[in-house]
């Protein structure tokens, strides 16, 4: 039976790959059948032994991999023209080379990616206020956001969706736009987009909280709420009402699995009214975005991102 075929009444089947928490999957609606390898830790027997062997059997869709595993992320363009759905639970892998190698595959099943912020009432509510502005996003000060390359991940997925395409970045101090935001927090990086926008992001601060600036008004937002200056606050946005509502597992996780399980058999994976899980695509543009972030680390100047 292929994977292309499938009854009506099909229960969605899953592999897990590497370090995966199943609990999300199954929240999510995913019969697992067992694990590409064996770890003694994990509640799943090994299944599979090879990529080649878990590809050959159609009775599994999908199969959610750990990112961050270099060896796992060699064998996805396979997984993939194999005709297996794939879901990247984190924001990973963040290495340009192997995501293009994945992308680059022809006809090759569809991918969700685990960015888990924009699933976020908050993050939906500044989506969602975005129109109402009445011109583009100016500038974005970013207080209180999470160190570390998965948080700086998650960020630059937000800032793509809120400015579109970031142009150039900067990390060393000397080149930055302002040294701090004008309640005296540290800017750590800033991102420049193609529009013209500039975010600058500190990590100073108790939680995150972003403020976007536009020609005539300014939209602040956090997970404590959001609301436009001028007074108006927004009611935060709930997650669409499909996404199943799991207790003790990422919402944001939850959410990307259950959208894969409409590309079951052939179907589309929801890619048309926002929220949408991430693809390879928005990966790759958060990777380059990294890789540009760590070369003006290192070199103390204005990178344009590749």
């Amino acid at each position: 039976m292929s994977r292309h075929d499938r009854p009506s009444g099909w229960v969605p089947t899953m592999a897990v790959a590497g370090d995966v928490d199943p609990a999300p999957l199954r929240a999510a609606g995913w019969t697992l059948r067992g694990a590409l390898s064996g770890l003694p830790y994990a509640d799943l027997p090994a299944g599979w032994h090879t990529a080649a062997e878990l590809a050959a059997d159609d009775s599994v869709d999908a199969v959610a991999v750990d990112g961050s595993d270099p060896e796992l992320v060699a064998v996805l363009p396979e997984l993939r023209a194999s005709g297996l759905l794939l879901l990247l639970p984190t924001a990973a892998p963040l290495d340009p080379q192997g995501v293009r190698a994945a992308r680059a595959v022809r006809d090759g099943a569809d991918v969700a990616v685990g960015f888990l912020r924009r699933w976020q009432p908050w993050a939906l509510t500044v989506a969602a206020a975005l129109p109402l502005a009445g011109g583009p996003v100016l500038q974005v000060t970013v207080r209180g956001w999470p160190r570390g390359r998965d948080q700086a991940a998650e960020l630059v997925d937000l800032v793509a969706a809120w400015c579109g395409e970031v142009a150039a970045v900067v990390a060393a101090p000397a080149e930055l736009p302002a040294s701090h935001l004008t309640d005296g927090e540290q800017v750590a990086w800033a991102l420049l987009t193609a529009g013209g926008a500039t975010v600058l992001v500190s990590h100073d601060g108790p939680a995150p909280f972003v403020r976007l600036s536009f020609a005539t008004a300014r939209l602040e937002a956090g997970p404590a709420g959001a609301w436009w200056t001028s007074g108006d606050l927004l009611p935060l946005l709930a997650p669409p009402a499909w996404v199943p509502h799991p207790c003790g597992a990422d919402p944001g996780l939850v959410a990307t699995a259950a959208a894969l399980v409409d590309g079951v058999g052939g179907g589309d994976v929801p890619a048309v009214n926002w929220p949408w899980p991430a693809d390879l695509s928005d990966l790759l543009v958060v990777a380059r975005v990294l890789e540009a972030l760590r070369t003006s680390a290192r070199t103390e100047a204005l990178v344009p991102v590749a």
